[in-house]
């Protein structure tokens, strides 16, 4: 009897999952019909910047890190907004990467943005709608990118100049969901790449992600081999309970910061994000490792979907952390930019 209760209840536990991973997919789904159909987008390749009055005192939230300012992009160009991904670019640059593939490089504020630049990171339109859903990115120290697609289960890599793309389809990805696949990834200094999955691990009670361990350049013999020829270690990520990983920068130390969401219920829907420290040292030698939460981005930071994170040193031995939103293309939300400070003696010890 036990044992058929004791099945009956994992069945209910997966069944409201599925269900509840239902509701996240669509409520967080690219182009949701709350957007304002009222103001169809152009294609002026303008962008409005607004900072937000907010307090800069140090909440007890934000742990160690220091707000620093929040900015408010908006724009009714085609190619903006949804943006999942972002990177630090020489030169006190930005450049975040939306699902649907549109690319916005501006630099870093308080001062003007200008001159910023709105295309598709992809130069084929015919290709625009057989690839989308970029959910990460990462840069090598040749200037080099890569992308990581969600819905088709996909790595790129692209050129400085962005002309040349190598796209590989891994075989480690063929099982992974089409709205909860790689959703974080980093590549290490070494070479190595750390790629994340949103989705929860079967029985984990919603604690572990699976975590892709490759050696090398995941798009290596892409032009020959659809698959690539760089088969990846499989790990486990653990993070706060009911927390799914968005994005993952690379601090000095070897370490990473990892930005978390959870879809708050029920409606209206909110979302809650926070920040966690892991080391990737921990994955290299067990095959698997935790990320500890740091910092709660609650208020005085506005909520929204924040879904970006980069990292940029500073002369002082100081760190700008740098967090953007995805809109999701909807008439409810915000592409917000923050810019958060940290010192690294500030952060719990190795």
């Amino acid at each position: 009897m036990y044992r058929k209760i004791n099945s009956l209840n994992v069945k209910r536990s997966r069944l409201l999952r599925r269900i509840a991973a239902i509701a996240l997919a669509l409520a967080i789904l690219p182009g949701t019909v709350l957007r304002d159909q009222g103001s169809p987008w152009d294609n002026s390749r303008r962008m409005t910047v607004e900072r937000l009055a907010v307090p800069t005192e140090a909440p007890r939230e934000l742990g160690p890190f220091r707000l620093r300012g929040v900015w408010n992009l908006a724009s009714r160009d085609g190619l903006f907004g949804g943006y999942s991904a972002l990177v630090a670019l020489p030169g006190a640059r930005l450049l975040a990467i939306g699902d649907r593939g549109g690319k916005l490089e501006f630099a870093e504020p308080p001062g003007s943005l200008a001159p910023y630049r709105m295309e598709h990171s992809i130069r084929d339109p015919a290709e625009w709608s057989a690839i989308a859903d970029a959910e990460a990115a990462t840069t090598g120290p040749d200037g080099e990118f890569w992308i990581a697609w969600e819905d088709r289960k996909a790595i790129s890599r692209f050129s400085r100049d962005w002309s040349d793309e190598t796209r590989v389809f891994p075989n480690a990805l063929r099982h992974w969901s089409k709205q909860f696949g790689p959703e974080a990834m980093a590549r290490m200094p070494d070479g190595r790449f750390l790629i994340v999955s949103e989705a929860f691990a079967p029985d984990s009670s919603e604690v572990e992600h699976e975590t892709l361990l490759f050696a090398s350049d995941p798009t290596v013999g892409g032009k020959e081999h659809r698959r690539g020829t760089v088969e990846p270690s499989h790990g486990v990520l653990s993070l706060p309970e009911g927390y799914r990983p968005t994005d993952m920068a690379l601090l000095p130390d070897g370490r990473v910061l990892i930005l978390l969401r959870q879809v708050v219920w029920p409606l209206p829907m909110r979302f809650s994000s926070r920040i966690a420290l892991a080391d990737p040292e921990e994955l290299y030698r067990t095959g698997h490792w935790t990320g500890r939460e740091i910092a709660r981005l609650d208020s005085p930071v506005p909520g929204d979907n924040y879904e970006g994170l980069a990292i940029r040193p500073r002369t002082d031995g100081k760190l700008d952390v740098w967090v953007i939103s995805d809109d999701n293309r909807s008439a409810t939300q915000r592409t917000l930019l923050l810019k958060l400070e940290l010192d690294p003696q500030d952060l719990p010890p190795r």
